[in-house]
């Protein structure tokens, strides 16, 4: 998927994380980001901390990949 908005991401991690079964919750504290971050992310917010956004990632086995082509 190529994503072109803060919003492709939260929509990639919302879904990604209700397949898990994981609540907000649950995966706030696995990412070590609070709830209010997690519920933010899901909903586009474009200000949201890669650093954060990139743990929570990894731990829904989400790869980030850049392609310069």
């Amino acid at each position: 998927m190529i994503i072109k908005s803060a919003q492709d991401i939260g929509k990639i991690v919302k879904e990604a994380r209700k397949k898990q079964n994981f609540t907000q919750v649950q995966l706030a504290q696995l990412s070590n980001v609070g709830t209010r971050f997690l519920s933010d992310l899901e909903n586009g917010k474009p200000t949201c901390e890669i650093d954060k956004v990139i743990k929570v990632l990894a731990n829904l086995g989400i790869k980030l990949e850049v392609n310069n082509g």
